[in-house]
């Protein structure tokens, strides 16, 4: 129409086919056919048959797709690429009663940093001073503020939302919870999953393929008297109606988004790969401490003997006087001790009010508990063989008390002194959620949900009752776990998760191991293929369900993408089909392809 316009239309194309052209260049390089180079040809060959606006626009909308499938792939990396931002980049180190700022890169373990209302938490550490309520959603996404107090535990990029509090530092930054997190999910990107490697082994095949139908296209349109002009256009179009970049982005789309969804959840996915099994799992074998309990058991209940005399003590409630001196040796003793029984027993008592003296001596005695020497007494606390190897005598119902408290499920411990005999009773909290993930899982249609313990049948058993677990194997030792978990894979795709340290076997011997609040193992990060950052346990049907609705979006991708391809390449026969159609019917399904898989990016 405008001839002297005409030279417009090589610019055009000149400048459409920069990124192509690159692209294509470097795929050449490593001695590969991509979907760039076919364009490029196809724009050439338009160019060839005098066809120089259909070239350009073949370019423009080409490059404009490119762009668009950019911007929508990089919004499955920005929630990634935000978890770096999250953490300050000073702190306000305390030292000699002086505060200055310091990089965060510069901090020692021991550091004492001082966080303000507001401000970031700049490492992972403890709070020795103040208390305040911790925003962690970046991290875990847990949308409920978390109250902290002296002694517990602050992560380096959550936000402090109210009062000053200082913290001792625990970490380096190269070795914080947030580190790791960007580290894992880095992985994963690169880790791809099995129908995101078929997709780009079928696409380098599928290039030659289009090639291939392109010249046997041609040869017969000539074959047949069609004019040779109008033979390479129409072949041109049916190259660029078969070409593979819908097909080749399906599974990617998918799984990217599905990985940045899991990270923002505090589920961190090692791969692709595990997105991908997460879906056909369809029996779960779970630990029981650390994973369906806390991994912190509690006093629960205290029964003392003095003479024939039986006195109870509930934690919480006040202390009898009869128990309020033996309670008090007995936390002398425990005191010595970093176990977490003797820990749960000083917990105790200091709630109670209990002033807890030192002791004049102390001593292991291995595999059977401690001796003391308290207020000039010796004091015993530990298992029945230790009150047999100190003569201390247990009277018959206290040991048939003991009995039955272990048939309860309870951990017992016995103490005793010179004008006492004491037993304590101890639980691994229940997590309140364990119940309701059983029944979601279940719910999902996983066949089994079973629990693999080297705890006692009888605590084993309380536990799952709790939890509406049928299936329990019970005083197992690690090699045991991992013989149950292969002989179990013969059956289906089975899912462990455990503590991610002494389940690390059986993590590894998993179709997908899951390790619960891993972080801080490296012996987690290698064996398992998921860590959740925090101890969710209702992230496990989350994390199923997601990768069956990713394998949901894989598919319908893959349906979409073929048809488009089908419908293009017969059109290209039985109508006079434009270039420039069959161009936006190639980028808009590849578009389209990208945008049904950033769906995974909502809740």
């Amino acid at each position: 129409m405008f001839p002297q316009l005409h030279w417009v239309g090589y610019i055009s194309c000149a400048a459409g086919s920069v990124f192509a052209l690159k692209s294509a260049r470097d795929s050449l390089a490593k001695r590969e056919l991509d979907v760039n180079l076919l364009m490029i040809l196809a724009a050439i060959g338009a160019i060839v048959v005098g066809q120089v606006v259909d070239a350009a626009a073949l370019l423009f909308l080409f490059s404009l797709s490119s762009s668009l499938e950019s911007f929508a792939m990089a919004k499955t990396k920005s929630a990634i690429a935000s978890l770096v931002q999250l953490r300050p980049k000073q702190a306000r180190l305390v030292k000699d009663g002086i505060e200055r700022l310091v990089a965060v890169e510069d901090l020692k373990i021991g550091d004492i940093i001082r966080v303000n209302g507001f401000e970031g938490v700049p490492a992972d550490g403890e709070i020795v001073e103040g208390s305040t309520s911790i925003n962690e959603s970046a991290l875990t996404g847990e949308a409920e503020p978390v109250s902290k107090h002296i002694g517990d535990a602050v992560t380096g990029g959550t936000q402090n939302l109210e009062g000053m509090v200082l913290v001792r530092v625990g970490k380096l930054v190269s070795n914080s919870m947030l580190n790791q997190i960007v580290k894992l999910v880095e992985e994963a990107q690169e880790n791809k999953a099995s129908g995101e490697r078929i997709s780009l082994w079928f696409g380098q095949r599928y290039t030659i393929f289009v090639l291939l139908a392109f010249f046997v296209s041609w040869g017969v349109r000539l074959l047949i008297g069609q004019n040779g002009s109008d033979a390479f256009y129409s072949s041109l179009i049916l190259l660029v109606g078969l070409s593979p970049c819908a097909l080749v982005i399906s599974t990617p789309a998918a799984t990217l988004s599905a990985l940045a969804n899991a990270a923002r959840k505090g589920i961190l996915v090692r791969g692709g790969e595990f997105i991908e099994r997460a879906a056909t799992v369809d029996i779960v074998t779970m630990d029981k401490t650390g994973t369906l309990t806390k991994g912190q058991p509690q006093l629960v209940e205290v029964s003392v003997w003095i003479g024939e005399i039986r006195v109870d003590w509930l934690p919480g409630q006040a202390v009898p006087q009869e128990i309020l001196p033996v309670l008090t040796q007995v936390a002398a003793v425990e005191n010595t001790s970093s176990h977490p029984l003797a820990q749960a027993v000083v917990t105790a008592a200091s709630q109670a009010g209990v002033v807890i003296p030192p002791t004049e001596s102390s001593r292991t005695v291995p595999g059977m508990g401690m001796v003391a020497q308290v207020d000039g007494e010796s004091v015993a606390v530990g298992n029945d063989k230790l009150m047999v190897a100190e003569n201390h005598a247990v009277p018959a119902d206290m040991e048939q008390f003991s009995l039955a408290l272990k048939k309860e499920g309870k951990t017992t411990v016995l103490a005793s002194g010179a004008e006492f005999r004491a037993v304590f009773a101890f639980e691994d909290e229940i997590r309140q959620e364990a119940k309701q993930v059983v029944e979601d899982l279940r719910h999902l249609g996983v066949g089994k949900v079973m629990m693999l313990t080297g705890d006692k049948p009888e605590t084993a058993n309380s536990i799952a009752e709790h939890v509406g677990l049928t299936s329990v194997h019970a005083a197992l030792m690690p090699a045991d776990k991992t013989r149950i978990v292969q002989e179990l894979s013969h059956t289906g795709q089975v899912m462990m998760v455990g503590d991610g340290v002494n389940d690390a076997p059986s993590l590894a011997a998993a179709s997908i191991g899951v390790a619960m609040g891993g972080l801080g193992s490296d012996v987690a990060l290698e064996a398992a293929d998921v860590v959740l950052s925090h101890d969710r346990l209702d992230r496990i049907p989350q994390l199923i369900s997601l990768g069956r609705r990713t394998q949901g979006i894989i598919r319908a991708n893959l349906v979409f993408a073929g048809g488009v391809i089908v419908v293009l390449a017969v059109s290209s026969f039985l109508v006079n089909l434009p270039l420039p159609v069959a161009v936006i019917g190639h980028e808009g399904s590849t578009v389209l392809v990208i945008l049904n898989g950033l769906r995974l990016l909502r809740d």
